[in-house]
């Protein structure tokens, strides 16, 4: 118990030393759930933000990391403090919201850059082992979600299909384990769908690389579903952040 509480009273300490790589790692995770939370809770210019100690329950970190991630987002524009009450979306009209929020992962080269490098190492092999493993009312479903994908122009609706598709593909494997890995890193790939990333040369590359990994999940191909798998990143990296090498 009195290790745990150390450890609190060094995390909750304000020092003028640089904070060291898990900390800096921490509040950036928060500013990434936290541009989730105002996304997904559809809030808008004027809505207050909970609290820092619910953020903190919420997100299971600690109150520092909160404040350095609040911090970071009075910084870019997005949050305001207004004394006595909290933060408050700061930004005037939901545009520039989006457009603040989206500076956010856009800026962080290096956050995108680790977000595809994740996908191009798990994604091909989930997808090579689906290939072997899908059912064939899994491959229905997943046409039915390329379907609804070339149907719809909304931002939300595209998102929320892209990750069903993906999910899908880890479900496929049969391997309960994988598939909760998949969902858990969900969160982490989420800052390379957000609306700022969308555009029609994505809406494309998306449609035209799901197309080509179902057809190659059909054939029962696990080689070319994985060389499906690995374009369709590859395209969609190009199509959001060219300059991620």
């Amino acid at each position: 118990m009195a290790k745990q509480t150390q450890a609190i009273t060094l995390d909750e300490e304000d020092t003028d030393n640089q904070p060291p790589a898990s900390q800096v790692r921490a509040y950036e995770d928060v500013i990434a759930k936290i541009r989730k939370l105002i996304n997904d809770e559809d809030m808008g210019p004027g809505a207050a933000l909970p609290s820092e100690r619910r953020l903190s329950e919420l997100f299971t970190v600690s109150r520092h990391s909160v404040r350095e991630a609040i911090r970071v987002l009075q910084e870019q524009g997005v949050l305001a403090p207004r004394r006595g009450s909290g933060n408050y979306i700061r930004s005037s009209s939901r545009e520039e919201l989006t457009r603040a929020l989206s500076s956010l992962v856009s800026g962080d080269s290096r956050r995108l850059f680790e977000v595809f490098q994740l996908r191009e190492l798990m994604e091909p092999q989930i997808a090579a082992l689906a290939a072997e493993m899908i059912l064939p009312e899994q491959l229905t479903e997943m046409d039915q979600l390329i379907r609804q994908q070339m149907a719809t122009e909304n931002f939300n609706e595209l998102r929320k299909i892209d990750r069903n598709f993906h999910a899908l593909i880890a479900r496929a494997t049969g391997n309960s384990l994988l598939s909760d890995l998949m969902d858990k890193i969900s969160e982490s790939i989420d800052p390379s769908r957000t609306e700022g990333h969308q555009n029609d040369e994505r809406r494309v590359a998306s449609i035209s690389g799901h197309c080509r990994i179902l057809a190659a999940l059909q054939a029962k191909d696990p080689k070319a579903a994985a060389d499906a798998m690995r374009d369709h990143i590859n395209d969609i990296k190009h199509a959001v952040a060219p300059d991620v090498a």
